[in-house]
């Protein structure tokens, strides 16, 4: 008698599961690189500096308030472009099959979606009475108040999902393929 015992191969997770894996790890890691309370602080303080008696410094710091999270996102790119290109999904249709082509295009495309944003919230920002942007500010705090528990949700949710995968078989595969990704995009 021969032994012909075959080799197992891991198992392959559904491709919902990896989707979902993929999409939570991808939302911890962007969070991780942006977390929401520096937002969340300098709209606190704009919205209490809006109210300041002085028109050009309330008006500057309305302007700065609207600037300051592209400017930051900016600052941040390579990191976001490099943690979602890791964490992609590999539909064909995507985009370019090269991830470290995909990451440059990426890239280039934050950079100007960024820079297009903040210079029309800045104009109109300049545009707009003062008096609606002493209301508006505020509700800009509130608004980042709420995003910031949102987020939190998220983070909570994601780790769940991470945590629940780590006891799959599939999962010392799926981590060396994103070892692998990672260590492609440098």
């Amino acid at each position: 008698m021969s032994d012909t015992t075959t080799p197992t191969a891991s198992p392959s997770p559904s491709p919902e599961a990896l989707n979902e894996l993929l999409d939570a790890e991808r939302t911890r890691a962007l969070q991780a690189i942006t977390p929401p309370w520096p937002h969340f602080l300098l709209s606190v303080v704009c919205a209490a500096a809006v109210w300041l008696p002085d028109t050009g410094t309330a008006r500057t710091v309305a302007v700065l308030s609207v600037v300051a999270p592209g400017v930051w996102i900016l600052l941040r790119q390579g990191a976001l472009v490099r943690e979602g290109t890791v964490y992609a999904t590999e539909d064909p249709g995507d985009g370019p099959a090269d991830p470290v082509l995909a990451s440059r295009v990426a890239s280039r495309m934050l950079a100007v979606s960024n820079v297009v944003v903040s210079a029309v919230l800045a104009a109109v920002v300049l545009l707009v009475p003062l008096g609606v942007l002493r209301f508006v500010l505020p509700a800009l705090c509130l608004w980042y108040a709420v995003d910031a528990v949102r987020r939190s949700r998220e983070r909570r949710r994601a780790a769940a999902v991470v945590e629940r995968a780590t006891s799959e078989p599939w999962y010392p595969a799926y981590r060396e393929r994103i070892d692998a990704r990672r260590a492609l995009l440098g």
